[in-house]
């Protein structure tokens, strides 16, 4: 994906931990997923420069929703699949890490797919910026939307 693609990636650690000091959320990991859309798709990456990558051409992604997560004041931007992706293979400890692989099970339960992000932890261009652009890619097929999709 080039120079027309909209990442939205971890924040800096430093900062978004001085941010979690002074009454913001939990601070971003340097494991923390990314996301990134383009023309030709999306490419989810488990953790951030590290771990698996998991691209779909628009023709495999049905929506693409941001909406309020289960704690009050946070958004998760979240793409679903038009067909639902294998649960990744993972040890007990892998599970109950809060990172990559057990994180995308997580996510499953909480918002019905594990290609997501948690607002609060990533830096990328504007929400408008996206709504703006998944029309052209999807010639129509996909818009921004502000809920979860049934």
């Amino acid at each position: 994906m080039g120079g027309e693609s909209l990442f939205y990636r971890p924040r800096n650690r430093l900062i978004s931990t001085i941010e979690a000091y002074l009454g913001g959320p939990s601070p971003s990991r340097k494991d923390d997923p990314a996301v990134r859309f383009g023309p030709d798709g999306v490419e989810y990456h488990d953790a951030y420069k590290r771990g698996s990558i998991t691209r779909l051409g628009w023709q495999d992604v049905r929506a693409v929703a941001f909406f309020p997560g289960p704690i009050e004041g946070r958004y998760a931007l979240c793409v679903y699949p038009l067909h639902e992706l294998p649960e990744p293979e993972m040890t007990r400890d892998q599970a109950l890490s809060g990172a990559a692989p057990g994180l995308q099970s997580w996510f499953r339960q909480l918002f019905g797919t594990p290609l997501t992000v948690h607002w609060h932890h990533v830096r990328g261009p504007s929400l408008s910026r996206l709504a703006a652009r998944l029309p052209d890619w999807t010639e129509g097929r996909i818009a921004l939307l502000w809920e979860r999709p049934a």
